[in-house]
C-alpha cells in the first residue's frame, strides 16, 4: 500500500529528475496607447441542432465556470433531409449544471459572437477566475468546413453573465503592434491554471497540417492573465527542439502551492507517438520541468484524446483519459475507445473494463461535480472512408454515423465506471471506484 502524502510537491522533488528550462524573455505586451476593451454589437447566429438531426461535433474547446459548462469553436454536422450539412461554430453554447438533465433533451443556452470575434477550431478558452473572464483568439486555426482562412490575430474576452449567456469583447485588436513577431499556433498542448495559461508546441495555424515537418513550433508560450502578456520559454522536454502536438496538458491544482501542469501523449509531426509511461510536469512559478515514470496498464500512444481530473476524499487525484487514436481511421481505430485512470501520487495507470465500440477523436472532457465527467463531441474515428483523399476522410468523420451520445454528450460515472445518459446536479463528492480502491488496498 502506498503512503499518501499531504504535500505532494515533496513527493515529486524526491522522485523526479529535474530539467532546467532556459527561457527567452520575449515578452509580448500591448501598446500603452491601446484603448480599453470595448463591447461590439453581436449578431444573431444559429447555435443548436435538434437531437434527431444532430450528427457530430469536434475540434471545439470547453470549460466550466460557476454553474455552467461552456462550449466554443470547432465544427459540427447535422442531417438535412438526405444530406449532411457541415458547419463551423459561430456561437458560444452553455449548459446549466445547477439543474438535472438528460442528454437528448438538455436545454442549451447560446451567446452570439460579434462578426469579428474569433471562430476557430482547436481554440483556447482560458478562464480567469479572479475576473470571471474567458480568453480566446490567440490560439487555434480556421475550420476545415466553410471557413478557409483563419481570422486575424486578436485577443478577445468572454464575460459570462450568470444566466448561460455573456458578452464577447475585443481586448487587443489585430492592428495592435502587440502581435508583431507573434505566431498563432494550433494543435498544441494547452491548459490554464489559476492565473496563467500555457501552450506547449503545436503547429503554425495558418498552414496547419499541410507540411508537418516544416511547421512544428518549439517551446512553451505563457499567458499571464493579470498583466495580459505573453512570454516565450524555450523547452527541450520531448527532443532537442521541444516540439510536439496532438496531446494534452492538464492542470492539477492540488500539487504544491500553485499547482502543476502535466504533459501527456501526442507526437512529433508524423513520428511515432510519445508514450504514457513518461509524464512531464511543469511548475509555472519556478519554471522548472520534472519527469516522472508511470507504471501499470499504460495506454498505447495516441493523439486527439481528452482528459479530466478530480481529487478524492482519500487524498488522491485521478486523471481519466478517454479515446483518441494513432492516426489510422476506420476499423483499426476501434480499440482506442477506452478509458484509463492515472492515479496520483502513485503514478499508476489503471484500465476501465468495457468493450470498445465507438472510437472518437477531437472531443473534450470536463469534470462537472461529484463523480461525473462530461465528454463532449468527437468525430467518428471508425469512419467509412479512412484512406485516400483527406477532404473526403474529414467529411466521413462527420457523416459516417450519428454520435451514439445524444447531442454528443456522454456522462461517465467515475465511481461506477459506467456511461450514463443523464447529469445529476448537486451530486455527492467524488468517491473512488472499486478499481482504484483495490489498487491502493493491495
Amino acid at each position: 500500500m502506498f503512503l499518501l502524502q499531504s504535500l505532494w510537491i515533496a513527493y515529486i522533488v524526491l522522485l523526479f529528475t529535474i530539467f532546467n528550462s532556459s527561457h527567452a524573455a520575449i515578452s509580448h505586451q500591448p501598446s500603452t496607447d491601446h484603448p480599453t476593451a470595448k463591447t461590439l454589437e453581436a449578431r444573431q447566429v444559429p447555435g443548436v441542432v435538434s437531437t434527431q438531426n444532430f450528427m457530430r461535433r469536434a475540434r471545439h474547446t470547453s470549460a466550466v465556470a460557476s454553474k455552467y459548462l461552456y462550449i466554443d469553436g470547432g465544427e459540427f454536422s447535422y442531417r438535412n433531409g438526405e444530406s449532411t450539412i457541415y458547419q463551423f461554430s459561430t456561437a458560444t453554447l452553455s449548459i446549466d449544471l445547477s439543474q438535472d438533465w438528460v442528454n437528448d433533451t438538455v436545454p442549451f443556452h447560446t451567446a452570439s459572437k460579434p462578426s469579428r470575434a474569433p471562430k476557430l477550431s482547436y481554440a483556447s478558452l482560458w478562464y480567469d477566475r479572479t475576473r470571471n473572464l474567458f480568453y480566446s483568439g490567440a490560439i487555434g486555426t480556421a475550420s476545415y468546413f466553410n471557413e478557409p482562412e483563419p481570422p486575424p490575430l486578436s485577443l478577445w474576452t468572454f464575460k459570462p453573465d450568470g444566466t448561460g449567456s455573456g458578452t464577447w469583447a475585443e481586448e487587443i485588436s489585430e492592428e495592435d503592434p502587440f502581435w508583431d513577431g507573434f505566431t498563432r499556433s494550433t494543435f498544441g498542448y494547452q491548459d490554464s491554471g489559476a492565473a496563467t495559461a500555457y501552450v506547449l508546441g503545436g503547429v503554425v495555424a495558418d498552414t496547419a497540417f499541410q507540411s508537418p515537418d516544416d511547421i512544428l513550433l518549439p517551446g512553451l508560450l505563457e499567458f499571464d492573465m493579470k498583466t495580459r502578456t505573453f512570454t516565450n520559454w524555450t523547452s527541450t522536454i520531448f527532443n532537442a527542439n521541444g516540439t510536439g502536438s496532438g496531446g494534452q496538458m492538464h492542470f492539477v491544482p492540488f500539487f504544491g502551492p500553485n499547482g502543476i501542469f502535466l504533459i501527456m501523449g501526442g507526437r512529433n509531426g508524423w513520428d511515432p507517438h510519445y508514450g504514457f509511461d513518461n509524464i512531464w510536469i511543469y511548475e509555472g512559478v519556478t519554471h522548472k520541468w520534472y519527469n516522472q515514470t508511470a507504471s501499470g496498464n499504460v495506454p498505447a500512444g495516441r493523439s486527439e484524446f481528452c482528459v479530466a481530473g478530480v481529487n478524492s476524499s482519500n487524498s488522491t487525484y485521478e486523471i481519466f483519459l478517454y479515446g483518441g487514436h494513432q492516426g489510422d481511421f476506420g476499423p483499426s481505430a476501434v480499440p482506442f475507445d477506452e478509458i484509463f485512470i492515472l492515479t496520483l501520487p502513485a503514478w499508476h495507470w489503471l484500465k476501465v473494463d468495457y468493450p470498445p465500440q465507438y472510437p472518437r477523436g477531437d472531443h473534450s472532457c470536463n469534470a462537472v461535480g461529484g463523480s461525473q465527467i462530461i465528454s463532449i463531441g468527437g468525430y467518428d474515428a471508425n469512419s467509412k472512408i479512412f484512406y485516400g483523399d483527406y477532404n473526403a476522410i474529414r467529411q466521413s468523420m462527420f457523416n459516417s454515423t450519428a454520435d451514439p451520445f445524444a447531442q454528443g454528450l456522454g456522462i461517465f460515472n467515475m465511481t461506477s465506471l459506467a456511461w450514463e445518459d443523464h447529469y445529476t446536479a448537486n451530486a455527492p463528492p467524488y468517491e473512488q471506484s472499486n478499481l482504484v480502491k483495490t489498487f491502493y488496498r493491495d
